[in-house]
Order: C-alpha cells, then sequence, then structure tokens
C-alpha cells in the first residue's frame, strides 16, 4: 500500500485556494491569528469578512502587498503576515475579503500586473470562483444523479469477517445480496459493496480474497436490480473486475494515492469514482495523527486526487470527493469536518460523508455501535444543512427519512413549494 508515485511528477496548480466559511468568526479570527496578522489588523478586518474569504496559501512576500494594495483600493481588504508587510519573510498565507464585485475587478487588475505571475492568480482565483457553485451532477456509467433536487443515500454492506460495525453480518452470498435488496427497497440510492475491512488497526487482504468477497454480491444484485452499486477498494485489479460485472462507482479510500492505476481503469469505463481523505494507511491511520492544519492538508490532498482524475481524463462530473470522517482523525476532528464542509464544497465537486456509527459519535454519548443510529442521523442533518451531497449510512430506512425532511428544511426537496 504505496503512495502514488505520479505525484510531484505531474503539473500542480500554482496556488492553493480555498473558502474560509465565514458564518463562524471564531473560525476567521484562529484563521487570521494563524498567519500572524498584526492584531490591531485583526480588529479592523473581521467586520469585513461577511463577504467571501478566500484563503491563497505560500503567496510571495511582494505579490501579497501587491493584492492588499488591490483590495484596499476597491473597497475590500486583505489580510497578510506581519512578517509579510516588512518583507521579513519570503511568502505567507493570505486571506481575501470583499463580494463578487471586489473580486470581479481585483481579477481584471491583477492580468494587467506584470510581474509575481499575478496574471496567472488572476485567472485562478476567476476560475476557483466559477466553479464555487458547481458540483450539481454526478454520472456513473450512463447513471445521472441531479444532486440539486435531493441528498443520496448510500447504503453501506460489507462483506468482510472484521469491519466495525457489521462484520460478518452477511456470510453468506444470498444474505448480501437480500441486504442489498432491502437497501433499495427502504431508499438506497447507491449500495456500497466492500470487501476488505478499512477499519482502524485493520490488515490489508489479498486482493484474491477480496474479489471472491465482492463479486458473486455484485453479480448476485444484478440478476434482480440495476441499483446503482459502488465497490469500496482501492486496487485497481478489484476495481476492475467489479465494473466487469456491473458495478457503477469505485469508492476509493485513498483517493488515488495508493494504487497508481487506479484512475485509467475508472476512466476505461466511465465509472463514477469517491475520492476519499485518508492520512496514513486503515493500520495505522489512527495513531495519534497529527494535523498542522487540517482543513488546508486535506483540501491540498484532495486536489491531488482530483488533478490525477482530470489529467487522467476523467470527466468532472464522475467524481466525488470525501474528507474521510474516521480516517486518519482525531475525536474532535471529525466535529470539525462537518462544520466547515461548506470549505471542502468550495473546491467545485459533490461531497461525500459517511459519519454512520463510527467512533466520533460513540466516544461523546458513550454509546457501543449498535446504539449511535441517534447520533449518526444527527450528523446526516447537520451535514446536509452544510451543503453535503451524498451520505454514507448503515441504517438505510431510518435515515432515509431524516434526510427528507433535512432536505425540505434546505430547500432541495421538490415536495415542498411555497415561498416568503
Amino acid at each position: 500500500m504505496k503512495g502514488n508515485p505520479k505525484i510531484g511528477k505531474r503539473k500542480r496548480q500554482k496556488y492553493r485556494i480555498r473558502l474560509i466559511d465565514n458564518r463562524y468568526s471564531d473560525h476567521i479570527l484562529k484563521e487570521m491569528k494563524a498567519i500572524n496578522v498584526d492584531p490591531e489588523g485583526i480588529q479592523i478586518m473581521l467586520p469585513k469578512s461577511d463577504g467571501l474569504v478566500l484563503k491563497i496559501s505560500s503567496l510571495k512576500s511582494a505579490a501579497a502587498n501587491i493584492l492588499k494594495q488591490q483590495m484596499l483600493s476597491i473597497g475590500g481588504d486583505c489580510a497578510v503576515s506581519r512578517d509579510t508587510l516588512t518583507d521579513s519573510a519570503a511568502s505567507g498565507d493570505v486571506l481575501i475579503m470583499g463580494d463578487r464585485r471586489h473580486y470581479s475587478i481585483l481579477v481584471q487588475k491583477l492580468k494587467r500586473q506584470k510581474y509575481f505571475n499575478l496574471p496567472e492568480l488572476a485567472d485562478e482565483i476567476e476560475r476557483f470562483i466559477s466553479r464555487f457553485n458547481g458540483g450539481k451532477r454526478f454520472r456513473c456509467r450512463g447513471k445521472v444523479f441531479d444532486l440539486s433536487d435531493r441528498t443520496l443515500v448510500m447504503g453501506i454492506l460489507n462483506v468482510t469477517p472484521d469491519s466495525f460495525s457489521d462484520g460478518g453480518k452477511y456470510d453468506s452470498v444470498d444474505s448480501a445480496v437480500e441486504a442489498a435488496l432491502k437497501m433499495e427497497e427502504e431508499g438506497a440510492d447507491i449500495v456500497d459493496i466492500g470487501g476488505e475491512s478499512t477499519r482502524p488497526g485493520s490488515e490489508p487482504v489479498p486482493f484474491e480474497e477480496e474479489l471472491k468477497r465482492v463479486i458473486p454480491v455484485i453479480e448476485g444484485i444484478r440478476k434482480h436490480s440495476d441499483v446503482v452499486i459502488s465497490v469500496d477498494t482501492y486496487k485497481s485489479a478489484v476495481a476492475e473486475e467489479a465494473l466487469n460485472r456491473g458495478a457503477n462507482i469505485v469508492n476509493d479510500v485513498s483517493g488515488f494515492h495508493f494504487d497508481p492505476r487506479m484512475p485509467e481503469v475508472v476512466k476505461k469505463y466511465d465509472a463514477g469514482v469517491i475520492l476519499m481523505h485518508i492520512k496514513g494507511t486503515p493500520k495505522d491511520m489512527q495513531k495519534d495523527p497529527v494535523y498542522r492544519h487540517i482543513i488546508d492538508e486535506i483540501c491540498e490532498y484532495l486536489t491531488e486526487s482530483v488533478d490525477m482524475a482530470e489529467e487522467c481524463g476523467i470527466n468532472r462530473e464522475n467524481i466525488v470527493i470525501d474528507p474521510g470522517i474516521g480516517f486518519g482523525k482525531k475525536f474532535e476532528d471529525n466535529y470539525l469536518l462537518i462544520r466547515y464542509l461548506r470549505e471542502f464544497k468550495s473546491l467545485g465537486y459533490p461531497v461525500l460523508v459517511g459519519p454512520s456509527r463510527k467512533s466520533f459519535i460513540g466516544n461523546l454519548l458513550n454509546l457501543p455501535v449498535g446504539e449511535r443510529l441517534e447520533g449518526t442521523i444527527s450528523a446526516v442533518c447537520c451535514a446536509i444543512m452544510n451543503g453535503v451531497d451524498i451520505v454514507r449510512v448503515h441504517d438505510v430506512k431510518e435515515v432515509k427519512k431524516a434526510v427528507e425532511v433535512a432536505d425540505a428544511i434546505v430547500g432541495k426537496n421538490t415536495k415542498i413549494g411555497g415561498t416568503l
């Protein structure tokens, strides 16, 4: 399970840009302190953060100072490090604050600059903002989901002896197929079949064993149903055989970072793909995972994943991203990821989360795996309020009902009409 050797050789984006969720003033304050903004400047700029706040990482000091001057000249602002202002640092992170009019003017001003690659920065800001409301469709082998209509429910079907929640529950092909068909009847849009446990501390299994577990189940489902099937694997050999037998989606917990052949397999079959973030491997991911800045690092990882996908020719509409709840995250990290889901949405792709029955719920409520339904539903509803597109769960029937109500509240559910 090695990292993808292509990383570092392919063309990277010159600038790393992401949205900062400005609904939480303490979040903006922490971001400003993290980039070493002057305390007096923080008090002046905080009231200006009610528009669109973008973070640009590792910008050269000269470019950052020009950016600040340009934003001030048009009525916006730009938070930069004290070291950047004094030229005592070669580069640093910046926060740009303004409304869409400010950004439109800024882009045109930067395109006329001749130095520090500022025209390229203008292009990337323009591209980022244009993609901000993207990710409304998900394509997978001819099937197209309109994600503006409703939140999709993905049912979890682990055909493993050792998964953390349902390991060994489906110990025959017939019982697994029956469970999949029941999930479809209960409202699952996608059934996600996994043949290798990725619980914390789990050991990898040979791909031959993984194939023996998942392929008969896929074939059995296809005899009775055309429900969309996802295969939960990071191995290209397993993914290809699953797609050959009728699967529609590859759910790769490594986000293309473990198997360099996976992108070409997804492209070959025009499959949908879920690119997830993981820190380390399932075996070691929970051994004291530490982040310098968790949202930045996950966004960078997922950006690398989608770069690999698009460079291989995979259509943008075939891609979903997943911040990886519970995969190399501390207890409190998982709550932050759901709180700031909008920042992942700003990358321009649909977002999936899988909070179902996980330990961040059990630890907070002091409950065993089998008693975490209410906590799961709460996490799902909060994720929908923050813009999630797909939720991956064990309890399809119960969660589906909650999703329909949450969708109605956020305006997705087309059964609900009326205006203010």
